[in-house]
């Protein structure tokens, strides 16, 4: 479908006169309307004549420029394409089940698109991986993954919060409570040391000042303090590298705050220098206004004290990052709460003159919550992802339990040999294997299914349900495609690809899911423009709900041999979507469930 939206949206350019891409069609409601659209309001307005007249027009000069196998037609204010039935059926599921396992449909050539610096995850050490950094992990793995399968060179980073007063804090904590750098300590004791100096500090203002202090010894490289700072580090990554397994998510580079201490100097001169950098009460800051001339709080650059802080490190970071990667986008996945800091970061950039700043951008996320709870590690109000991981396992092991209890009483129930089969048992390991795998794509899916903007609120029953529009649903179509392609091999069914047979497939069931497997290449496209996932998780939803369809208005293994195997197609076709999207989402694809 990506090659006939593109030659849709190619013949709408030379009309036009402007570039246009296929990412600008839309898709209509129906598809009896068409496969894409194309919206008139715009150009109705500039033209000042309604959007139906405007495309009965556009409708008629199109068609002109549409290969045979696309027709044009105006439905009210748009112009809709349809690709030929028969030119659809045959060369789309010919496309799809090209190569061995998932295939290379949807796929563009490797780093063909430039350069993507993608920033994301970015926990800070001394603290765990908790809920809320499950946002930015999952949706920043997502787009990496999409992203390179759809020719980007991404470059990812995990920039680690290791620099800053809080090691100052542990310091003060470390001697406080008489812990000492050969003591092994987990990162369970770290967060509680720090829970509870930040505890004492509310009763002993003084404790504030100590941590600064010990901070700016960090800075200065006091050999005390950078033992402290490394056997911080050191647990930290451990922990973190430990739960990056489980989501099958990794790093081109992990890089914290304190790999760009060098430059930090050189660039607070710099600024100095140029005329940008003006003392404010002890500290130098940058002043700012944004592009409406509203002025902003100053981006401090240095502190009172001589301390560098979180933005200095961040400037020096997006010029460390164009200087070795010359990337055409980068992108930082952080909370919305950071949304002031990067619109100060970037106007900085511009005021240096840096004319790759306006590739920088700032994809906000919300808050994890459960019932409403906001987290926070200072006081000890938090859940780590560990903890929501295995509350998401203990209630899918209790989901399998049910379900094998459930079908062994059918089974019992029965009364002829047609009748329930009880399941085949599962060793303990494998049981422990498939909830494993069910758990954590249910959580990155809920996850990634809701818009990054909104806030996540956890309701386990929700997330783990295996008949909502949940990971575990969309696990469970994909294992039931398996399950009827084993099914007619075990039959004696043979099946083979022959795309002739393609041209049976007319029942509306299945031209409305072959439809909707080849937007594929669309939906990640979109998934990148807009950098979300959920633009993709909606997706694999509708093709779900498809092959629902399909299976139960279609019968797959019938009498006739030749159906058979253009349904068999259909039913390959829509495991290898599945499985794509899923993977590229980093939800597991368990054999049984």
């Amino acid at each position: 479908m990506e090659r006939f939206a593109n030659q849709a949206a190619q013949a709408v350019e030379k009309i036009l006169g402007r570039r246009f891409s296929a990412n600008e069609l839309e898709l209509p409601p129906d598809p009896a309307f068409g496969d894409f659209g194309f919206p008139c309001f715009k150009l109705a307005k500039e033209e000042k004549k309604s959007p139906a007249a405007v495309a009965q027009e556009l409708a008629e000069k199109i068609a002109a420029h549409l290969p045979p196998e696309i027709t044009s037609k105006a439905v009210g204010p748009y112009v809709n394409f349809l690709v030929k039935p028969d030119v659809l059926t045959s060369s789309l599921l010919s496309d799809i089940l090209k190569g061995e396992n998932l295939g290379t449909y949807g796929s563009l050539p490797p780093e063909t698109r430039g350069s993507w610096v993608l920033e994301y995850s970015s926990p800070n050490v001394a603290k765990p991986l908790n809920s809320y950094h499950l946002r930015p992990t999952a949706l920043g793995a997502a787009l990496d993954r999409i992203g390179r399968f759809r020719g980007f060179k991404v470059v990812s980073i995990n920039h680690l919060g290791d620099w800053g007063k809080q090691y100052g804090m542990l310091a003060v904590a470390f001697k406080k409570y008489g812990k000492t750098l050969a003591d092994e300590l987990s990162m369970r004791e770290l967060v509680d040391l720090y829970v509870q100096i930040n505890a004492d500090a509310k009763e002993q203002p003084e404790i504030q000042q100590q941590a600064r202090d010990a901070f700016l010894k960090l800075e200065q490289n006091d050999p005390e303090m950078t033992a402290l700072w490394k056997k911080c580090v050191q647990i930290s990554l451990r922990d973190f590298d430990r739960l990056y397994a489980r989501l099958g998510v990794s790093f081109d580079h992990i890089w914290g705050e304190s790999f760009y201490r060098a430059q930090l100097a050189p660039l607070t001169e710099a600024l100095r220098k140029s005329g940008l950098l003006v003392e404010s009460e002890g500290a130098w800051v940058v002043p700012l206004t944004d592009e409406g001339g509203r002025e902003l709080p100053p981006c401090i650059v240095q502190k009172s004290d001589g301390a560098t802080l979180y933005a200095t490190r961040d400037l020096a970071a997006a010029i460390y990052r164009y200087e070795h990667f010359k990337f055409d986008r980068m992108t930082y996945i952080v909370g919305g709460e950071q949304k002031l800091h990067f619109q100060q970061i970037f106007l900085v950039l511009k005021k240096m003159g840096l004319p790759w700043a306006d590739r920088c951008e700032h994809v906000p996320f919300g808050l994890y919550k459960f019932k409403g709870a906001k987290m926070s590690t200072r006081k000890g109000i938090f859940v780590t992802l560990e903890d929501v991981l295995m509350v998401a396992k203990e209630r899918v092991f209790e989901l399998m339990e049910k379900r094998v209890q459930d079908a062994a009483a059918a089974a019992a129930a029965a009364t002829s040999p047609a009748g329930a089969t009880a399941p085949a048992p599962m060793s303990i390991e494998t049981k422990d294997q498939i909830a494993e795998a069910v758990a954590v794509g249910a959580v990155v899916f809920h996850d990634l299914h809701t818009d990054p903007v909104k806030d996540v609120d956890f309701d386990v029953d929700r997330v783990v349900d295996f008949e909502g529009e949940t990971g575990p649903y969309l696990q469970y179509a994909h294992t039931r495609c398996k399950a009827i392609l084993r099914k007619a091999t075990e039959s004696g069914t043979s099946f083979s690809y022959v795309t002739e047979n393609s041209s049976l497939l007319t029942h509306p069931a299945e031209m409305a899911l072959l439809k909707t497997l080849g937007r594929l290449p669309l939906h990640l496209e979109r998934t990148l423009s807009f950098s979300k996932a959920s633009q993709l998780a909606h997706y694999l939803i509708e093709v779900t709900k498809l092959f629902g369809n399909f299976y139960r208005d279609c019968r797959v293994l019938g009498d006739d041999p030749k159906l058979t195997q253009a349904r068999l197609m259909l039913v390959e076709a829509t495991r290898r979507i599945l499985a794509r999207g899923l993977t590229l989402l980093g939800v597991p694809l368990p054999e049984r469930m």
